[in-house]
């Protein structure tokens, strides 16, 4: 008898019990449908219990995964990969699946074997793996939630170096993951679960953090012997980032949703997981270094100038910078994508994505029009487009559709081509003017984050917007409202943008662009 017919005939963990977690996965169209509830006791799991229907295969699969997962910790059953599961149940049946021990074994034994594992050769070998698949959905849908609700116990004191990864599927995260692996650390992959509107980005495969993105983390951190949780943020995003890019971008200004996730949400939340689980720090696959100063660690440029993210971070805690790791810092991004080509992880040749996660396409104008719909807000319709001086030179459709620097949909006729230089909300107007007119001299930043001490009067380099080179400028300090002085014009600077000031490659400050030298008409001429 296999382990197939042991597990059908035997099912030793059918029913129900009181949890601290359930999960559920599959279809009864699909031939399995399987709900895990998991109880915890003294960092381990003390119960384990099933549902399934819809096949044989899934019976069993669920026998065998509760049975696998019963008196171990939560970490080792994190690392159980669906091949494991597939091969023992199904064997011979189950070609090129890795198998899992038949007695005294478990999770940790055989979690290096690749969830993408070669195809069953027959129609009940892809019935099997199909059902182990589910099977293991449905746990990591039950720590997910246990992950989420605050009832998955810490790691044991004492466990070596241990490291939270941030894993979003992509072949950054995945190579810093191995990194962390190769350097010794005891490594937990940890995806973020964020919102997008329906049919956006987070649900596309190339996106980070969609559905397939998630599946592709815990993929490679299977290969590679490791644990992976999901965590559910959705909500939090939502309320914190989606709303708060929404309503900036209604008040006319330009905001820049990743450096504002990661200071105010990303971050802070990977450190509270980590500090509640036990884990000493934080990695990502972010181009960037941390570097130790006189003071204490700082923050720094990546060794590959092109994708230097260090803009993006201006917002981190100064004094959590001891507890976060940027593994590919000294990468160059063909590096990495090398390093992880060499490792086999199946995330080796993913694209990166470009878009901002929770718009669909990237558009959005059409994600603006469809949260004002939503929170009931009038959409403004028809409006002036005017020069610097007030006077109307055309009309758009509402302002929301503008951002500064934009030529398109400005109209034609004009001597020489005309740029947005800003929007008046409060009276639905677009104002355009020249290329000329759309250069600044003087940028003046508020919520500044310091990372170093700045002198009054020191001449500093300020990036902003991403990608774009630096510039020198001179700094001068009012209250809590930083100016500087470019020493050259910069063109296409919007409120509501990142300013990120840097003494050679370490980031002394940044904070949010309050305003600019370039002015608006207060009234029609």
């Amino acid at each position: 008898m296999n382990l197939l017919d042991e597990h059908f005939h035997h099912p030793r963990n059918r029913g129900l019990i009181a949890a601290d977690a359930s999960g559920s996965a599959g279809d009864e169209g699909c031939g399995a449908l399987i709900r895990i509830q998991i109880a915890f006791e003294d960092r381990v799991i003390a119960r384990a219990a099933f549902e399934a229907s819809g096949s044989r295969a899934a019976i069993a699969a669920g026998s065998l995964l509760t049975t696998l997962v019963t008196g171990r910790s939560w970490w080792e059953a994190a690392a159980l990969s669906a091949p494991a599961v597939a091969g023992a149940l199904g064997g011979a049946e189950t070609s090129g699946v890795a198998a899992a021990p038949r007695s005294g074994g478990h999770a940790a034994d055989t979690g290096r074997a690749a969830d993408a594992g070669a195809a069953p050769r027959s129609a009940s070998g892809r019935l099997i793996a199909a059902a182990a698949g589910f099977a293991v959905d449905a746990l990591h849908a039950a720590l997910t939630d246990a992950a989420t609700r605050g009832t998955l116990p810490g790691i044991a004191a004492g466990a070596g170096d241990i490291v939270l990864v941030a894993m979003s599927g992509g072949v950054d995260s995945s190579a810093a993951c191995l990194l962390e692996q190769r350097a010794g650390a005891r490594v937990l992959g940890v995806t973020m679960r964020l919102w997008s509107a329906p049919g956006g980005a987070v649900e596309t495969a190339a996106s980070c953090c969609s559905p397939a993105a998630e599946r592709d983390a815990r993929a490679v951190c299977h290969q590679l012997g490791l644990p992976h949780l999901t965590v559910d943020c959705s909500v939090r995003f939502r309320e914190e980032v989606v709303e708060g890019f929404a309503r900036e971008y209604l008040s006319g200004r330009t905001p820049n949703p990743c450096t504002a996730c990661n200071g105010s949400f990303r971050f802070p939340l990977l450190l509270e997981l980590a500090a509640r689980l036990g884990a000493d720090s934080v990695a990502t696959g972010h181009y960037a270094r941390v570097r130790q100063a006189g003071a204490g660690p700082v923050l720094a440029r990546a060794a590959d100038a092109v994708k230097d993210q260090s803009y993006m971070l201006w917002g981190l805690d100064p004094g959590a910078l001891a507890r976060i790791r940027f593994p590919l810092g000294e990468y160059r991004k063909e590096e990495t994508r090398a390093l992880a080509r060499s490792a086999g992880l199946v995330t080796s040749e993913q694209p990166e994505s470009q878009d901002i996660c929770f718009i669909p396409g990237g558009d959005y104008r059409i994600f603006l029009r469809d949260f004002m719909n939503q929170h009931k807000l009038p959409l403004p319709g028809r409006g002036e487009i005017v020069d610097a001086s007030g006077l109307r030179i055309g009309f758009h459709q509402g302002y929301q559709d503008y951002t500064v620097g934009q030529r398109r949909g400005l109209g034609g006729g004009a001597p020489e081509p005309l740029y947005v230089l800003g929007t008046i909300p409060e009276r639905n107007v677009v104002v355009a003017g020249t290329h000329a007119e759309l250069a600044v001299r003087l940028v003046e930043m508020g919520g500044v984050n310091r990372f170093v001490p700045v002198d009054e009067g020191e001449s500093l380099l300020v990036q902003l917007r991403y990608n774009s080179p630096p510039v020198p400028a001179r700094l001068a300090v009012a209250g809590d409202t930083w100016k500087l002085e470019l020493e050259e014009p910069v063109m296409g600077v919007a409120p509501g943008q990142s300013a990120v000031l840097y003494r050679g490659e370490t980031v002394a400050a940044g904070g949010v662009i309050r305003s600019t030298d370039r002015g608006l008409p207060v009234e029609p001429a």
